[in-house]
């Protein structure tokens, strides 16, 4: 008899492996926020740089690696055992966050810039197996489950992350050496946890060694022969990075010019979204079955977009209003968590074992182009055509729209096929 979900969820085919993502995206987030935050106070008191160039560097090189190195990590992890892979990558974080702390008490800011490089190389490398590993050890009933906890700890660890970055500054001169001892002991957790996770060698026929270029290559040949339902739910979950990160990223300005909100306001959005959305995820992966509902991706999206429009008349009020406004924020992310957490689960079981991560690879080379290309666009609308942030949200939320009337002609009305008798 299979073991109730509640105990396979803490059992050794789970817990460990989900305290080893949810430590190492802890880590990622609280480590380059210390930095940008340390920066921005102390650099820019000292006047030794210019701060805003500094900033959006770190954030470059942050996300340089999955751009570069993606699709080879997925090969890696299709070629590797997964759990093995996880404990070196994890033992390469605690390397790497002993040499922050010379950094951090050194003050040298090219040794920090280059660990913040390395460190997005060393999450790209975990990326692939972050969501393969899962169908290993868990029986396919369970993957909607453990996807919600996953997805719920990611944007809890983002959340984190930044509370993490902004308190250490308020701690003046320790500030760097709380940082270090902090990243130091959590990549020291991130170890434990990984030793405890159970093998998984690579099922089926590996994959030859493939360098980056090669890798780029095979990678897009693999993703052209996928079913067409697989593709789609991969370009839907891009387009929930593409929405999330605009929506993160103008959050600040949003909560000082338009609610009129002290400096932490900004931080109170954040901690919503980011908690509606793993709360999203976790009640659809409570509630939504055994099998993943891939159909509820355009109600999800539709519902997005008409928050979205009941979010731009409130914030197009002389004076918003501030409950309503949290609402919708809080409907935003629930909405997106109950889209992506499906489509993730769906993607775990209509992916053979054997290329698995490298799917992943591609996807999370979709979602960081659909980030930079959200970035590109904010630049555009507010550059070009000088919109103002409530008309920003109504056509970012307002592509849900399009989304759901594309996905609704392309599942043919969402009507399962007529069954054929013998």
């Amino acid at each position: 008899m299979p073991s109730p979900a509640p105990a396979q969820l803490l059992s050794r085919r789970f817990l460990p492996y989900f305290l080893t993502q949810a430590l190492g995206a802890y880590n990622d987030n609280a480590f380059r926020f210390s930095v940008m935050f340390l920066l921005t106070y102390q650099v820019g008191s000292a006047n030794t740089g210019n701060v805003d160039v500094l900033m959006n560097l770190a954030t470059g090189l942050f996300i340089l690696p999955g751009l570069l190195f993606s699709p080879m990590a997925g090969h890696w992890a299709d070629r590797m055992d997964q759990a093995r892979l996880a404990r070196v990558l994890k033992w390469t974080e605690l390397a790497l966050m002993a040499t922050a702390a010379l950094a951090f008490w050194l003050q040298s800011i090219a040794l920090l810039m280059t660990l913040v490089f390395l460190m997005g190389a060393q999450s790209t490398w975990f990326g692939p197996l972050k969501y393969a590993i899962v169908p290993r050890h868990l029986p396919p009933g369970m993957l909607m489950r453990a996807n919600g906890w996953v997805t719920a700890s990611t944007f809890a660890a983002i959340l984190l992350g930044t509370l993490t970055g902004g308190l250490l500054v308020a701690t003046g001169e320790r500030a760097t050496l709380i940082a270090s001892l902090l990243v130091i002991s959590v990549a020291v957790a991130g170890v434990i946890a990984a030793r405890l996770i159970p093998p998984a060698p690579p099922p089926g026929r590996q994959p030859d060694h493939a360098g980056p270029l090669k890798s780029w290559i095979t990678t897009w040949r693999l993703l052209q022969r996928q079913a067409t339902s697989l593709r789609q739910s991969m370009w839907l979950i891009s387009w929930f990075w593409f929405v999330g990160a605009g929506y993160l990223t103008q959050f600040p300005r949003f909560a000082e010019d338009v609610l009129g909100l002290p400096a932490d306001g900004a931080t109170g959005l954040l901690a919503l979204f980011a908690l509606s959305i793993g709360a999203g995820g976790l009640l659809v992966g409570y509630f939504g079955g055994r099998r993943p509902p891939r159909a509820l991706a355009p109600f999800a999206a539709l519902g997005v977009a008409m928050v979205a429009v009941d979010w731009y008349f409130v914030a197009s009020a002389p004076s918003p209003t501030l409950w309503r406004i949290g609402v919708d924020v809080a409907l935003t992310g629930a909405l997106a968590g109950m889209l992506v957490v499906p489509l993730y689960s769906h993607l775990q079981r209509a992916s053979r074992p054997s290329q698995r991560a490298r799917l992943i690879a591609a996807l999370n080379v979709q979602n960081a182009l659909a980030m930079v290309a959200s970035s590109l666009l904010a630049i555009a609308l507010f550059g070009v055509l000088g919109i103002d942030l409530p008309t920003f949200f109504l056509l970012f939320g307002g592509s849900g729209l399009l989304v759901a009337a594309s996905v609704w002609w392309l599942w043919g009305g969402l009507q399962p096929k007529p069954h054929r008798g013998r």
